[in-house]
């Protein structure tokens, strides 16, 4: 039962929340593609909707967890140097790397099989570019993960992957979510996957040690980090703002909560006690988690209200607001 125990560790299921983002790209098919949402009252068509948005979660974590599978066994050599990550089953040897990978191509097939059989080829194509992913970004001689600023960039790739397994699971293959919506989703997984490289870079607090164990250290500062970050967060209000302005100028109300969540994570990510946690643990900052309670519930709400509420502002022109 250990040894199973060990080898279920290894697909990090705690990880799978990470897929709610899915959640993301149904939302925005639900508002923008016309005739996708059912009527109020249809209660059919309400259900079969929800079931089809839930069940589309199923795929997307298998193909995570393979990746997981994979990830940990490339990085077992490295995760040996590593403070933490020198515990998980792989690199502390408490697992039969042989079953993981026959685990991990079960996964994947079980995974592809459900996406075929339930969605449309959009859904699956968005599905192989997270398995590929995940390849390209652990497997030598490319292992972006290696590489400064590429690993930033790739690794957040999966948001927008993520954005169209939720909007393919509802939407016809023939619409494709607009670009700056894309782009946005892109810089703000950036933006927490530059935070995460800062707070590890923190956690290790050696220059040795953290080049050793991640190519990239060698190359990344403190300094480099931060205005990386910097860089994300504008680009990610840029895009946010056009896709705001052109689509849904409701939402311009939720910009403001979008900021302070972002102000919130450059500050826990920054402190002294971001630097003592681990990548993941940087994201379950009780206020950070509030910030993005409150911005998705606001966004649901604005972005579904039946009038323009950008009217208000014209009661502000009279003193040139």
């Amino acid at each position: 039962m250990t040894k199973f125990i060990e080898h279920l560790k290894v697909l990090r299921i705690d990880h799978w929340l990470k897929n709610i983002f899915i959640l993301f790209g149904q939302g925005v098919a639900l508002v923008l593609v016309a005739g996708l949402r059912p009527e109020w009252g249809d209660w059919p068509a309400i259900r079969h909707t929800a079931a089809l948005a839930a069940f589309s979660l199923v795929p997307a974590c298998l193909v995570a967890s393979a990746n997981y599978i994979l990830n940990e066994i490339l990085d077992a050599p490295f995760d040996r140097l590593h403070p933490t990550k020198c515990f998980r089953p792989v690199p502390a040897g408490t697992v039969s790397v042989p079953a993981l990978y026959v685990t991990m191509a079960a996964l994947a097939i079980v995974a592809f099989a459900l996406s075929l059989w339930f969605f449309n080829h959009g859904y699956t194509i968005a599905l192989a570019l997270l398995l590929a992913s995940g390849l390209v970004y652990n497997i030598p001689p490319v292992r972006l993960k290696d590489r400064p600023y590429l690993d930033v960039i790739s690794e957040s790739f999966n948001n927008p992957i993520r954005l169209w397994l939720g909007w393919y699971a509802l939407a016809p293959v023939s619409t494709f979510p607009p670009l700056s919506i894309v782009m946005a989703w892109w810089f703000f997984g950036a933006l927490l996957m530059a935070g995460k490289r800062y707070a590890e870079f923190r956690f290790i607090g050696d220059a040795k040690t953290s080049g050793d164990y991640r190519k990239s250290f060698q190359v990344y500062t403190e300094r480099s980090l931060v205005i990386s970050m910097i860089t994300y967060a504008n680009f990610f209000c840029f895009c946010m703002g056009i896709g705001i302005a052109v689509y849904r100028p409701n939402l311009i109300f939720v910009f403001p909560v979008a900021v302070l969540a972002i102000i919130v994570y450059f500050q826990h990510a920054m402190s002294t006690e971001g630097a003592k946690l681990e990548p993941e643990q940087l994201m379950r900052n009780p206020l950070l988690i509030l910030c993005t309670i409150v911005t998705a519930s606001a966004s649901l709400v604005l972005a579904f209200w039946p009038s323009d509420l950008t009217k208000i502002f014209r009661f502000l022109e009279p003193i040139g607001f």
